[in-house]
C-alpha cells in the first residue's frame, strides 16, 4: 500500500510484496466474504437453501471479527483503518449482495422484482458508507449504539423470512415470493431509518446467537414436519 505523494509504504503494513494486511485479526472478515461469495454461487447453481447456510456462516464470522482483531497488541492507525474498511466491504458482499441471490435462486426473477432487489443492496451500501464516515469522525470512546439497523442483521432476518416464506409453498409460488419481498423491503428500510440500536457486547452476542439459532431450528422443524416442506425447497417457477 503506497502513499501516492511520497511513494512510501504505509508503516505497519502486514505484507512486504503484496498489498493489504494478513494476520489473524482479519481472518474472520475474509472468511465472511468468502462465505458470501460461495453463497451467491450456490444460490444460483444448486439451491438457495445453501445460500441461507452461507449467510448464517458469514454472520457468525462477523459477530466475532471485531473482538478477535481487538486482541492484537500495538495496532497501527493504518491497521485499524484497514480493518474498518475491509469489514464494511466484506459486509457489503455477505449481507448486502449475497442475500438477494437467495431470492433470485428461489424464483424471484420477474422484472417487477428488480427494483426491490436493487434497493436492498443499495440501502446496505449507504448504511455501510455512513457507518464508515461516523467511525472516522467519532472523536473518542467506544461506540455504544448504531444509527439504523446494521446490515449484518441480514444474517438473522433473511434466513427467518426464507423459512417462513417457504412454508407457504403449498399455497402458491407467488405467496412465497411476496413474503420474501416483504423481508427485503423491511430490511432495506431499517438499514437507512435513523434510530438508535444499542451495540451488544460479547455476552449479548452469544445470547443473541443462541436465541436466533433456536428460532431458526424451530422454524425449520415446523416447516419440515408441520407444513411438510422438504428442508431443501425446490426452486419456484
Amino acid at each position: 500500500m503506497k502513499n501516492p505523494e511520497n511513494n512510501q509504504t504505509v508503516k505497519g503494513e502486514g505484507a512486504k510484496y503484496i498489498v493489504g494486511f494478513y494476520h489473524y485479526g482479519v481472518i474472520l472478515t475474509y472468511l465472511s466474504a468468502i462465505a458470501g461469495i460461495v453463497g451467491i454461487i450456490l444460490s444460483m447453481t444448486v439451491n438457495p437453501f445453501w445460500g441461507v447456510v452461507c449467510l448464517f456462516v458469514s454472520g457468525l464470522c462477523d459477530a466475532f471479527d471485531g473482538a478477535v482483531a481487538s486482541t492484537r497488541k500495538n495496532r497501527t492507525d493504518a491497521d485499524r483503518l484497514f480493518g474498518t474498511q475491509i469489514d464494511s466491504l466484506s459486509d457489503l458482499i455477505a449481507f448486502g449482495v449475497a442475500p438477494i441471490f437467495i431470492g433470485v435462486g428461489l424464483g424471484m426473477r420477474e422484472w417487477y422484482f428488480f427494483v426491490p432487489l436493487c434497493l436492498f443492496p443499495l440501502c446496505a451500501l449507504i448504511r455501510l458508507a455512513y457507518y464508515n464516515v461516523t467511525e472516522e469522525t467519532r472523536k473518542q470512546g467506544k461506540r455504544v449504539a448504531f444509527e439504523g439497523l446494521p446490515v449484518t442483521n441480514a444474517a438473522i432476518g433473511i434466513p427467518v423470512f426464507y423459512l417462513v416464506a417457504t412454508m407457504f409453498t403449498f399455497i402458491s409460488p407467488l405467496t412465497v415470493k411476496l413474503v420474501m419481498l416483504f423481508g427485503y423491503c423491511l430490511a432495506a428500510f431499517l438499514f437507512v431509518w435513523r434510530f438508535h440500536m444499542p451495540k451488544a457486547g460479547i455476552r449479548g452476542l452469544l445470547i443473541a446467537i443462541g436465541i436466533v439459532t433456536a428460532l431458526v431450528i424451530s422454524l425449520a422443524l415446523v416447516r419440515t414436519y408441520v407444513c411438510d416442506v422438504p428442508l431443501i425447497s425446490p426452486v419456484l417457477s
